[in-house]
């Protein structure tokens, strides 16, 4: 029996997700649950291209469908600019009405501002903190790899790179980035190449900007990639948000394993101080909107 996929977002979203699941022909039970109704007939055609799919399925369902799902994929649940608070406040009614119908797969955030959402998926849903992530930089963390592969003049699978942070500002991990086995800083002194260790803050930079784009289409393919690879049972080490150990409590993305039953923890990530410092500033960034957004909701009680 193949494994359900659930999808909530808003329309177009949804449909740029289903159309990429068709082209990728994933063993899963798709099932979408539109934000309105109206958005009903627009899945039409998609639900009858998926008849020429050999292992994918694609239908229209109902809440009904929550208590089978493996996973559940929230994208962005509205096309216009919503306030983090109200984001949060349908968020936890989304929750609510989960839970009521028996879900007790995996919740993935395939939207923007995933590291807040993943940490108020995690407080209102009382789930295990394996159970809930979001996207994190690990999109940032592929497109870094491909890039640094076609400066470098090698593959892709050569590159192993780590980004930390969020998604919005991604921290490259410099000093636990390899070529191979080696080193990237290293390597770089030694290869005979016209990138060199200066370039790469000019990389970091390139890096931050590309990550102020909404960056759907990639999100979108690095689900994708995840989901197939949990799905032929090959986990990967990614940097996705996810709830930290610490206290106070706060999501945001490091490596952990993702398998087909959740994220498992990793040891602590090394970084140099160099890193320390803008990683550590972006943690006291998250904590304050967390902060910003229960006092808020706590002002409307």
């Amino acid at each position: 029996m193949k494994p359900t996929l659930l999808i909530q977002g808003e329309l177009t979203q949804t449909c740029q997700l289903l159309q990429q699941l068709l082209i990728a022909d994933l063993p899963v039970d798709c099932v979408v649950l539109p934000e309105h109704t109206t958005d009903t007939p627009q899945y039409q055609t998609l639900v009858v291209a998926s008849a020429l799919c050999a292992q994918l399925s694609i239908r229209v369902g109902t809440n009904t469908d929550y208590g089978q799902a493996a996973w559940l994929v929230v994208l962005d649940r509205s096309s216009a600019e919503v306030a983090l608070p109200e984001r949060v406040a349908n968020l936890r009614r989304l929750i609510s009405r989960s839970l009521e119908n028996g879900f007790q797969g995996q919740i993935i955030f395939a939207g923007q501002h995933d590291e807040l959402l993943t940490y108020f998926a995690w407080k209102y849903s009382g789930a295990a903190p394996g159970q809930i992530w979001g996207l994190g930089t690990y999109p940032m963390t592929r497109l870094l790899t491909c890039r640094l592969a076609e400066r470098l003049g090698v593959g892709p699978g050569a590159i192993q790179t780590t980004v930390v942070g969020r998604a919005a500002e991604p921290i490259p991990a410099w000093s636990r980035t390899y070529v191979g086995p080696t080193p990237i800083l290293m390597y770089l002194a030694t290869a005979d190449a016209k990138f060199n260790a200066d370039d790469l803050g000019k990389m970091g930079t390139w890096l931050q900007r590309e990550a102020a784009a909404s960056q759907t289409t990639l999100r979108l393919m690095v689900l994708i990639r995840i989901l197939r690879a949990v799905l032929a049972n090959q986990p990967l080490i990614v940097p996705v948000a996810h709830p930290q150990p610490t206290a106070p409590t706060y999501a945001a993305a490091t490596p952990v394993l993702v398998t087909a039953n959740g994220w498992k923890p990793l040891p602590n990530l090394a970084l140099s101080e160099d890193e320390q410092q803008p990683y550590a500033a972006t943690l006291a960034a998250i904590q304050d909107e967390i902060a910003q957004i229960e006092g808020t909701q706590t002002e409307g009680k």
